[in-house]
This record gives structure tokens, C-alpha cells and sequence, in this order.
């Protein structure tokens, strides 16, 4: 399809004009090949820097997506004065360290080889108002004269902003695209959870009120134990020579994955699926030498099968929980200890999630699993000490939790009996539940 750069922004007009409701045949086709113009310069520079990550950190993740149609229509509507044919971001790679020196080397090397459009947007210095933080590059490739969009992030803040996106698929918020003032509890609330610093009390306080309120951990936890079966069994059926993804995920938030080797057949079976349903999560990408655990990182926003937070909120919860009790705040100190215990009980899940070659599901008291190849005398070896060793560090953690507790609870007056019997019977449910779990392989 042959058109102009004033086609382009006219286009954009048109879908600001109708706010992106009954767009025609044709202006949607506009749309696509405008997109599919940055292919092959995206590829090209998602080559060159997979080859230049792989100086700074090797293990660094990589990946690669055209911006979503719907994601495009929103952003012109919502910035009225920018030209859709000046949209930097409709190409986009983005890179995740484990660390901000790294990220740091990466943007250095970035700017001593290519010409970069405006200034580095750095995110780090200068967080965004929700919490966000980032490195925000913008890469023309010379032959095309097409923009690219770089983000560099590190585990943390990614986990912070897919965390973010999470949030927006389970309780429908707009969070990413409109940001804090969208929704102000939920944006103080990400706001809070993204803080280098340790926690004032009244932060400690809204973050556990918040997910009171919205059941937020148990909304996450019963979500990814259903998709992480779900979505390793459609890993199972990837290709080894595929490195495109299409990810699609439904009202229900059950993921869809399938896998391509083929880049044209992908983008066009994205094509149908937004025209099928253009309310609809769905992203393609690609990642550098894919793995489950690499997917499930990069696109834990549309995966849903686990995320660090549920780990990490405990620790808050753990400090939050002695400080009631020491406040003699006993109800207050019973619902925190209460989500404590569900976060226990599905840390111990989140054990095996990880890995990629087996799936995990519950069965009565036992947790049962399934291989796609039969589990050898050696590997169910394997598994069974690394589930032995999760635990056994579950049950030390929770230990020093509770001897911090007996020490308050050991001057707590008489009338606060039935706080110490609630207590009493958790720490005895707790370990049980963690020193009896049996482990079941399938019968392959």
C-alpha cells in the first residue's frame, strides 16, 4: 500500500475525530501497513542490540513488539496535538538488566552508536508520578529514516510496571496509559510499592488496607495458579526453531499463546484477532533465545502466572503485623496476619513455578506433576530436593517471624488471650500445612 506521511496524520484525525469507534476497512488497513513500515527496521536494530547487550550483561532479557492497534488509537486520542506519523513509539524494544549500572552501560553504548531523536528520557533520576522508572531511548535507523523507542529497565522496575499492568487487567483501570491521576488509590498505591525507601508507617498502613479491600493477593494468587498450568501446557507445543509469540488474553484473563517461526503469518493472525475482538490483550513479540521463564518475565502482564510482589509485600506485612501487636492493635493485628498466612501458603506454590518443564496443579492435599516427557528416577530426585529445600526455608523464615512475635506477645496483658490462641493455632496450621505437603508425579 502506497502512502504518504500527511495520509498518516490525517488518519490520525480521523480516529480522533470518531474517538476510535467504527473505524473503516480502510482506515484500519492504513493502520496496519503503517505499522508493519517499522518491521524491518526493528528487526535490524533489535539485532545489533541483542549483539550489544550481550557485551554489557549476557543474561540481560530481549524483546521486541510493534505497538499494539488499539494502544495506538488510545494514544492518539489522548495526546490531541501529536501527529500519528510522529509517533516514536509504534516500534519497540525493550531490555531488562538485573541492575542499574548495567542499564546505565547500555544507554552509553546506545548513545556512542546510533543517533538518538531528543533526549534520553531517564525515569531513574526522574520517576514519573506513579512510581515508573526507566531509560526511554529513541533510535533513528538510517536506511528508513524510522524511529525506534528502547526501553531499558531493570528486574525491579519492570516488575514494578508489569505489576502495574496486572492491576489494569484484573480490576480495569487504565493505569499505564493515564497514569496516577486515573485512579488515586490505585496510583498511590503503585506509587508506594515502587519506593526505594523503607516504608513510613502510614504508607505500610494504605498499601495493606488497599489489598484488604480488593482481596489483591488472593485475586492474584487464584489467577496464577490457574493460568500457570494453562500456559505451560501451550508452552509445551513450541517449536524449537519459533521466536514469535502471539499472546491474547481473554475477558476471563486465561492466556492464549502461539508460537511462530514465521514473522508474516504471525502479524497477520494478530490483524485478525484484533479485527475479531478489538477490545482484546493481545501483543506479539520476540524474544532472544525464548524460554518460559524469559516470557513469563517480559510479558507477566499478559502470562498472569506469577509475579515477585506476592513475595515481596510479606516482608512489609511481616513488620507491619509487630507493629500492630506491639500497638496492642489485636484486630487490626489478626487481618494482617491472615493475608500473611494465604501469602505463605502460596509462596509454597510459587516453588515450582518457575521451571518450564513441569506443570504444577493441587490434587486433595497433594501437589501433583505433569511432564510432557516422562519424569525420570533422576529428575523427580531433582525436584523433590528443590521442593524440600523451599520449604524447609519457608518454615526458617516463618520461625524467626514468630519467635519476633512471642517476644511481643510474651508482655501482651491477660485480656489479650484470644489474640495468642489465633495464634497458636496459625503457627501450627502454617507449618503443617508446609511440612506435609506430598508430592505426586504423574503416571507417564
Amino acid at each position: 500500500m502506497q502512502y504518504t506521511g500527511g495520509d498518516i496524520n490525517r488518519l490520525g484525525e480521523r480516529l480522533r475525530n470518531i474517538k476510535g469507534k467504527h473505524i473503516s476497512d480502510e482506515d484500519l488497513d492504513l493502520l496496519q501497513a503503517h505499522r508493519l513500515s517499522f518491521t524491518e527496521p526493528l528487526f535490524k536494530i533489535f539485532k545489533e542490540l541483542t549483539q550489544y547487550k550481550s557485551t554489557v550483561q549476557r543474561s540481560a532479557i530481549i524483546a521486541f513488539r510493534l505497538k499494539r492497534i488499539s494502544t495506538i488509537i488510545n494514544k492518539v486520542i489522548r495526546k490531541p496535538k501529536m501527529q500519528l506519523n510522529r509517533m516514536w513509539d509504534v516500534a519497540g524494544i525493550r531490555i531488562i538488566f538485573d541492575d542499574e549500572v548495567s542499564a546505565r552501560r547500555m544507554v552509553n553504548l546506545i548513545l556512542e552508536k546510533y543517533e538518538v531523536r531528543g533526549q534520553v528520557r531517564n525515569y531513574f533520576e526522574n520517576p514519573k508520578k506513579i512510581g515508573y522508572q526507566a531509560f526511554h531511548i529513541y533510535i533513528t535507523e538510517p536506511e528508513s529514516g524510522k524511529v525506534v523507542e528502547v526501553q531499558i529497565r531493570t528486574r525491579n522496575t519492570h516488575n514494578w510496571a508489569i505489576l502495574v499492568e496486572i492491576t489494569d487487567v484484573l480490576y480495569s483501570t487504565r493505569l499505564k496509559e493515564e497514569g496516577y491521576e486515573s485512579n488515586l488509590e490505585w496510583g498511590r498505591f503503585h506509587q508506594i510499592v515502587s519506593s526505594r525507601e523503607e516504608l513510613a508507617q502510614d504508607e505500610a498502613n494504605f498499601l495493606y488496607k488497599t489489598l484488604d479491600k480488593h482481596d489483591f493477593i488472593s485475586k492474584l494468587a487464584d489467577t496464577f495458579r490457574t493460568n500457570s498450568s494453562v500456559v505451560k501446557k501451550q508452552w509445551q507445543n513450541v517449536g524449537h526453531r519459533d521466536k514469535y509469540f502471539l499472546i491474547e488474553l481473554s475477558s476471563d484473563s486465561v492466556p492464549k499463546l502461539s508460537s511462530y517461526n514465521d514473522y508474516e503469518k504471525a502479524e497477520a493472525d494478530y490483524f485478525e484477532a484484533y479485527k475479531k475482538d478489538e477490545g482484546a490483550l493481545i501483543v506479539l513479540t520476540s524474544i532472544h533465545k525464548p524460554s518460559f521463564e524469559q516470557i513469563s518475565i517480559a510479558y507477566a502482564n499478559y502470562i498472569l502466572s506469577y509475579h515477585e510482589f506476592i513475595k515481596d509485600v510479606q516482608e512489609i506485612l511481616k513488620v507491619l503485623a509487630v507493629e500492630k501487636l506491639e500497638d496492642k492493635e489485636f484486630s487490626e493485628f489478626r487481618k494482617i496476619f491472615r493475608l500473611y498466612e494465604d501469602i505463605q501458603a502460596n509462596n509454597l506454590v510459587n516453588i515450582l513455578v518457575e521451571r518450564d518443564d513441569v506443570i504444577v496443579s493441587f490434587e486433595d492435599e497433594s501437589l501433583r506433576l505433569e511432564s510432557k516427557s516422562k519424569i525420570s528416577t533422576k529428575k523427580r530426585k531433582e525436584i523433590r530436593k528443590q521442593i524440600n529445600f523451599g520449604i524447609r526455608d519457608l518454615v526458617n523464615k516463618h520461625r524467626l517471624f514468630m519467635i519476633e512475635i512471642k517476644g511481643v506477645t510474651e508482655n501482651l496483658p491477660l485480656w489479650a488471650w484470644r489474640t495468642k490462641s489465633f495464634l497458636n493455632k496459625h503457627e501450627k496450621r502454617v507449618s503443617k500445612r508446609l511440612k506435609s505437603i506430598e508430592l505426586k508425579f504423574d503416571k507417564n
